[in-house]
């Protein structure tokens, strides 16, 4: 199997490693193309991303999106048509046509990033999180210090863009959910409600990097399920 991983917009490539690793093991083919320059295109980060990453979809590669990549799906589809088949939604985001990122989160989280973006980003993914979350959630020291390193401030313009209204991006495409955490309930349930292929590992958003083995099995029998 191919891969072509996509990590978060708030996040790095990275993510990825552990994962690539394990499959790299099995045998399968893993991409995971650094994304962060994109998003200083603001409004236009969904297309210079898909732009940038086109060219390595082809039949035989499954697509895995992780967190608010999920949004970058149909601008991808769109740029790689006929040639992308199958994407895993990976504790994803679902698409969110004609809304912004900003519109995806719980109210008051929105306008306590947005009060936080006074110089036009709002701060890294990091911060967000209660003191000693992201320990809990990544033990390892140096994993956790790559990623906070890769972790960069989203431009607020990116943030408040709305993703591209592209409609029947899912025609022709195999589309399949993974979920690793709690938080990715309503997204689960909305893909099991479009007849999408899906998958539970109830640990949390970064065990792919923490529990790779078990996610790529899992992942593995998802994309096997996609064809």
């Amino acid at each position: 199997m191919r891969f072509l991983f996509l990590h978060s917009p708030f996040l790095g490539p990275s993510t990825w490693d552990a994962l690539s690793a394990v499959l790299a093991r099995q045998g399968c083919e893993t991409l995971a193309p650094d994304l962060r320059d994109a998003l200083g295109a603001g409004a236009g980060a969904y297309v210079r991303i898909a732009a940038q990453i086109c060219g390595m979809v082809d039949a035989k590669t499954t697509v895995v999106v992780h967190s608010g990549a999920g949004g970058l799906v149909p601008s991808l589809q769109l740029a790689a048509r006929p040639r992308l088949r199958a994407v895993v939604f990976l504790d994803a985001l679902m698409p969110h046509p004609g809304r912004s990122w900003f519109d995806t989160l719980p109210a008051a989280m929105a306008e306590r990033l947005r009060a936080a973006a006074a110089d036009g980003s709002a701060p890294p993914w990091p911060t967000w999180l209660p003191p000693g979350a992201l320990e809990q959630l990544l033990p390892d020291g140096e994993a956790r210090a790559t990623l906070v390193a890769e972790a960069s401030a989203a431009p607020r313009a990116f943030l408040e863009a709305p993703a591209p209204d592209i409609a029947g991006w899912s025609r022709g495409v195999a589309c399949g959910y993974l979920q690793l955490s709690p938080a990715y309930a309503d997204e689960v349930a909305a893909a099991e409600g479009q007849g999408w292929a899906t998958e539970r590992f109830d640990r949390n958003h970064l065990s792919l990097m923490t529990r790779p083995e078990a996610v790529a099995a899992a992942l593995l029998r998802l994309a096997g399920r996609l064809g």
